[in-house]
């Protein structure tokens, strides 16, 4: 099999704690980042459109073009 395991991917040899935190600050700081966008949604299931003046214009916007589609469209759990 090429490349073992991981198909053609051959995972980096680190040795040492100071390569350890190299390799793994940008993947902690993206995490960290989609925490931040993403969280409240994913987590505590929060949605950046259930603010009360999103939900109003949704309303306008359905009225205008006789829809539902803008709030039928939302994702409620």
């Amino acid at each position: 099999m090429a490349g073992g395991s991981f198909g053609n991917f051959t995972p980096p040899h680190v040795h040492g704690r100071w390569q350890t935190k190299l390799y793994m600050a940008p993947i902690w700081f993206f995490v960290m980042y989609r925490m931040y966008y993403d969280g409240g949604h994913h987590f505590f299931r929060h949605h950046s459109w259930d603010r009360p003046e999103i939900i109003a214009h949704l309303e306008e916007v359905d009225k205008k073009y006789g829809t539902r589609y803008a709030l039928d469209n939302m994702h409620h759990h």
